[in-house]
C-alpha cells in the first residue's frame, strides 16, 4: 500500500459510509424510467411511421448489423420490441408497490416471475447491440467538433446537420437498451441477493484480466490514427494518407477518446477508481460512486460492441469496400474488428468492479 493510500484512509477510513443504501435506490430508479420511457417513444415512432404519419425511427445503413434491411421491416422489429419491452416492465412491478423500492425489489412478489426481468434483458441486448450502430459510437466520438461547429468555433463546414437525426435516435437505442438491461439485471439481483455475491479476489482477479483486453483494443486502434495525424502511413497506403487529408485529425480526435478511455478503464482496477484523489477539491478522499465508473463503462461498452458488429457483417457479407480505402490498407479496418472483444472486455471490467466493491461492502458492514 502507498503513503498515498495510507493518507487517504486516514482520512475517511470507510468512505463507503458516505454514500447510504438510499442513495443506491435512488440510482437504480433511473433505469426504469429510462426503459420506459423509450419503450413508449420509440413504439410511437415506430407505429407513426408505419402509418405514414411520421419519421423512421431507424434508417438504412450498411454500416449496421442491421444493414440489409429497409426502414419499415425494422420500424415493425421496433414496435414489437417496445410493446415487448412494455409488457416485461409491467410483469416487474411489484405486487404492492412501495415508494422506497425500485421495479423488481425483493420485498414485493412480481406477478411475471421471472419472466418479465429476462424479457428485459434479452430485448435491452437486442436493442442495444443491434438497433444500435456505429452512427452511436461515431456521434460520441466526434461530439466534441460536433457541438463547436454549430456555434461557429470549430470547423462547421464538417458538420453535417442530416446526420444529426440518425445519429441521435441510434444513441437513443443505445441509452434505451442499456437502461433495460440494467433494468432487469437489477430485478433478478433484487430477488436472488446470492446471484451476485462474487468474493473481492474473484472480482479483482477477473477484472484485471478484462481490464488489460480492454486497454490494448483501444490502444492498438489509436496508435495508428494517431501515426496517421503525424503523417506516418502506419497499415495504409501513402496514396491512402494523401486522400484522407483533413479527415486524418478527425481520427486523431477519436484516438485520443480512446486513450482517455483507456486510463479510466485502468481506474476500474486501481486504488485510485474507488478514492478520489485527496487533492481534489471538496471531494477528495472520498469514496467513487460505483455507478459514476460503472454506468460510463457499460454505456461506451454497448456502444464499441454495436459497432464492432457492424463493421464484422460488413466483413462477413463481403462489403468492406465501404470503409475508406482497400483491403490493403489494413489499419483502416482491422482495429475495429476487434472492437467486439474490446466491448465485452470492458461490460465485464465494469460488472467486476462492481461486484468488487459490493463485496468489500458487505464485509465493512
Amino acid at each position: 500500500m502507498t503513503a498515498l493510500d495510507d493518507a487517504l484512509l486516514r482520512q475517511n477510513p470507510n468512505p463507503r459510509d458516505a454514500h447510504p443504501p438510499s442513495d443506491r435506490r435512488r440510482d437504480r430508479r433511473l433505469a426504469p424510467l429510462l426503459a420506459l420511457a423509450w419503450s413508449l417513444a420509440y413504439l410511437s415512432l415506430a407505429v407513426l411511421h408505419l402509418v405514414g404519419r411520421g419519421f423512421a425511427p431507424w434508417t438504412p445503413t450498411e454500416a449496421s448489423v442491421l444493414g440489409s434491411l429497409g426502414a419499415r421491416a425494422v420500424s415493425v422489429a421496433i414496435m414489437v420490441l417496445a410493446a415487448t419491452a412494455l409488457a416485461a416492465l409491467a410483469l416487474s412491478v411489484p405486487d404492492r408497490p412501495d415508494r422506497a423500492h425500485p421495479v423488481g425489489d425483493a420485498r414485493g412478489r412480481t406477478v411475471g416471475g421471472r419472466l418479465g426481468p429476462v424479457l428485459l434483458v434479452v430485448v435491452g441486448l437486442l436493442v442495444a447491440l443491434t438497433l444500435a450502430d456505429t452512427r452511436s459510437l461515431t456521434f460520441l466520438g466526434y461530439l466534441p467538433m460536433v457541438l463547436l461547429g454549430l456555434v461557429g468555433v470549430g470547423p462547421a463546414d464538417d458538420v453535417d446537420p442530416a446526420l444529426l437525426g440518425p445519429a441521435l435516435l441510434a444513441m437513443g437505442q443505445s441509452v434505451g437498451g442499456l437502461a433495460l438491461v440494467v433494468t432487469g439485471l437489477t430485478a433478478v439481483t433484487a430477488r436472488r441477493p446470492g446471484s451476485e455475491a462474487w468474493s473481492s479476489e474473484r472480482a479483482a482477479r477477473l477484472g484485471r484480466w478484462a481490464a488489460a483486453v480492454a486497454v490494448a483494443v483501444p490502444l492498438f486502434y489509436a496508435s495508428t490514427r494517431v501515426a496517421w495525424a503525424l503523417g506516418v502511413p502506419f497499415g495504409v497506403r501513402d496514396v491512402f494518407l494523401d486522400e484522407l487529408g483533413d479527415a486524418r485529425y478527425a481520427g486523431l480526435g477519436l484516438a485520443l477518446f480512446g486513450l482517455v478511455g483507456c486510463l479510466l478503464t485502468l481506474g476500474l482496477v486501481q486504488r485510485w477508481g474507488e478514492v478520489f484523489w485527496s487533492w481534489v477539491p471538496g471531494i477528495g478522499g472520498r469514496p467513487v460512486p460505483v455507478g459514476l465508473a460503472v454506468v460510463p463503462a457499460t454505456f461506451v461498452a454497448s456502444l464499441v460492441t454495436s459497432a464492432g458488429l457492424s463493421f464484422l457483417r460488413l466483413l462477413a457479407v463481403g462489403e468492406l469496400s465501404r470503409i475508406p480505402g482497400s483491403e490493403a490498407d489494413w489499419a483502416a479496418w482491422a482495429p475495429e474488428m476487434f472492437w467486439p472483444l474490446w466491448g465485452v472486455a470492458l461490460g465485464v471490467a465494469a460488472l467486476a468492479y462492481r461486484a468488487r466493491r459490493h463485496a468489500d461492502e458487505q464485509v465493512t458492514t
